[in-house]
């Protein structure tokens, strides 16, 4: 991590000016100002002016000196165990749950400071990943980033706001990728780049000894778990039921696809919606409704960070592609394919 933190990049999406007229307006080359961006080079005192005055506002805005995490507060999350990260110079905690069994980086007190339980070097590197998919955990296992586990509404309001370095998504069938971009551009600003992980099926899940088909959706004390609005799986479900005539789920509030297949599997309920894998892990009936790419959302300006350039480069790996197959059906066709979205 870098003595200094540079805001250029958001300050530059606030103002709607790309990265090349900005570079032009400053008289320096894109490339340069890419580095600074990305923390790999630090402005000279006249650069920095031009840069000021050409965004309206303040060289401390742009630049400042590097602050710690226990220099932050986050009282909303006190008396939480929480990971920390640095996104875009700025230190984000997520909080890990009571029964989540992996360690913490840190214990936040009850007036919301930080109280650190690592070595502080090793958090400015850390990259943040969020979604679903079981692939991200050993994606970010072999990488060392740091997986959370997210719905892709969620993750992809984390990388909005600046608490990700990368999201994970699945609302776009495996031939429609347009859908992604669209929602790129409707949430966020800058350029995007794409990259594909996989693509999966998902279907319904029933017991095995009751297997249900779409005209079974329809049956009034059918409980099917339900997963958190905004999630893929949820997104599928809504849409099967719509096909099928039937009325909105009625059953329990799971978050993973590991938690809806083992409620059918206890009783609990008798029907989800999971991915392909999981249902053929836990010996479950499946009833494909749905092949989705599952895609990963970067910033440009983050591509060049170490951490990031790993999780990139251990995902185009065989050693990677091997362990995956190892898991289930995933297709791995397009996996590592890359596009960029002016978003």
């Amino acid at each position: 991590m870098s003595d200094w933190v540079c805001h250029l990049a958001d300050r530059r999406r606030e103002a709607g000016i790309s990265l090349t007229a900005l570079a032009a307006q400053v008289d320096v080359s894109r490339q340069a100002l890419t580095a600074i961006e990305a923390g790999r080079s630090a402005p000279s005192t006249p650069l920095a002016l031009k840069l000021a005055g050409a965004l309206g506002c303040r060289v401390e805005d742009l630049f400042r000196l590097a602050s710690g995490p226990m220099e932050q507060r986050f009282p909303e999350l006190a008396g939480s165990r929480v990971v920390l990260g640095e996104v875009s110079g700025r230190w984000v905690a997520h909080p890990l749950g009571p029964t989540v069994p992996r360690p913490a980086d840190a214990l936040v007190d009850a007036e919301g400071g930080i109280e650190l339980l690592v070595d502080p070097a090793i958090l400015g590197g850390a990259t943040l990943v969020a979604g679903c998919a079981p692939a991200l955990g050993v994606l970010a296992g072999r990488s060392r980033a740091t997986w959370l586990h997210a719905g892709s509404t969620t993750a992809l309001d984390w990388l909005a706001s600046g608490r990700v370095h990368v999201a994970g998504m699945h609302l776009a069938d495996h031939d429609a990728p347009a859908v992604h971009d669209a929602l790129l551009r409707e949430r966020l600003a800058g350029e995007i780049e794409v990259v594909t992980l996989h693509v999966w099926r998902e279907g319904l899940v029933s017991a095995p000894h009751d297997p249900l088909d779409l005209a079974g959706l329809s049956a009034p004390s059918l409980r099917i778990a339900r997963r958190p609005a905004g999630s893929g799986a949820s997104r599928v479900l809504d849409r099967a039921l719509g096909a099928a005539g039937a009325p909105p789920a009625r059953g329990p509030l799971v978050e993973t696809h590991d938690d809806a297949a083992r409620a059918v599997l206890l009783g609990a309920a008798d029907a989800a919606v999971v991915i392909e894998p999981v249902a053929q892990a836990f010996g479950l009936p499946f009833l494909p409704l749905s092949e989705e790419r599952f895609e990963l959302f970067v910033r440009t300006e983050h591509l060049d960070l170490p951490g990031v350039a790993a999780l990139l480069d251990t995902l185009a790996g065989a050693p990677f592609a091997r362990e995956i197959r190892g898991m289930g059906p995933y297709d791995l066709t397009l996996a590592g394919s890359r596009r960029r979205v002016a978003a």
